[in-house]
């Protein structure tokens, strides 16, 4: 099947980029946002009138019926798109979707995989471009990329990664997506069997002091995404206490037998655990509601 038109649904700069490659290829393309907000994101509709790309703010029922409408052959390709496409669009005949994870499927199922590559330690990520089906995330695979982890990685610079190397990905494999030539491999079972919703936190958001000091590192920087709103701040008990802090230090120490645990108070609270090798200093903490 040769696609003639493409549908992007998306709510960041892989959709923008997505559909103006796609569209620099001389094809027509959409770009729809059906992010939760009732309004058009002001900034992404910004991008796309500065890239010449149509933009469109719908709800995802009047998207999935526009594309049960199409009598064309469409390539709907789905990019950092939060809304489960449903199966009497996937089952149609015309369209080839395909969709991007951030996690090298089949590992790390559902949302926000870059949040539990890191916090379970793992040594390389990723993403995965697939096919859609109505089971999410499961399938074949149409491309993958590695990124290697190490102790500094957050989920705010391996999301900012995965977007880069997700764009390279997706211009390897487009012609072939449009011809309708591209090869797939079906998904083998893996490892990492557990599907994360959205609503799933590390811990629930809780640091244990009872963890290595490398698992307590692999905690503050899978729940850190910087300026990004994504995940609820992270707490700790100390004491009968609950606190939040708003930002974190870590750094390489003498090797310590027994943990210590400091609070300092001085107009800012600062809470240092002193374990293993590493000095990790949670910053301008703030009581909270008891556990």
């Amino acid at each position: 099947m040769i696609a003639e038109k493409v549908y992007i649904i998306g709510t960041g700069m892989l959709a923008i980029n997505c559909a103006k490659y796609a569209k620099e290829q001389g094809l027509p393309v959409i770009l729809f946002d059906m992010g939760k907000k009732i309004s058009a994101s002001v900034m992404l509709e910004k991008q796309a009138r500065m890239k010449e790309v149509p933009y469109y703010h719908k709800s995802p029922g009047e998207v999935f019926a526009l594309l049960c409408q199409e009598q064309k052959n469409i390539l709907l390709v789905s990019a950092i798109n939060e809304v489960i496409v449903p199966g009497k669009v996937l089952e149609k005949k015309s369209i080839t979707a395909i969709n991007l994870h951030q996690a090298l499927l089949p590992a790390h199922p559902g949302r926000n995989a870059e949040v539990w590559a890191i916090f379970e330690q793992d040594d390389v990520s990723g993403i995965t471009w697939h096919i859609m089906e109505p089971k999410v995330d499961k399938g074949a695979i149409l491309i993958q990329k590695e990124i290697p982890l190490d102790h500094t990685a957050t989920s705010f610079s391996l999301f900012h990664q995965q977007i880069l190397c997700a764009f390279d990905a997706f211009k390897e494999i487009f012609e072939s997506l449009i011809k309708g030539t591209y090869k797939s491999i079906p998904q083998k079972p893996g490892p990492y069997a557990v599907y994360h919703y959205s609503k799933d936190i590390p811990n629930e958001g809780w640091l244990t002091l009872e963890w290595s000091a490398a698992k307590i590192s692999a905690f503050l920087r899978s729940m850190d995404y910087g300026v990004l709103k994504i995940l609820k701040p992270p707490r700790i008990c100390l004491n009968d206490q609950v606190f939040e802090w708003k930002k974190y230090e870590i750094y390489s120490s003498v090797n310590r037998k027994e943990q210590e645990v400091t609070v300092k108070e001085n107009g800012e609270i600062d809470i240092t655990i002193r374990k293993e090798n590493m000095e990790i200093i949670l910053k301008n903490c703030k009581h909270k509601e008891e556990k």
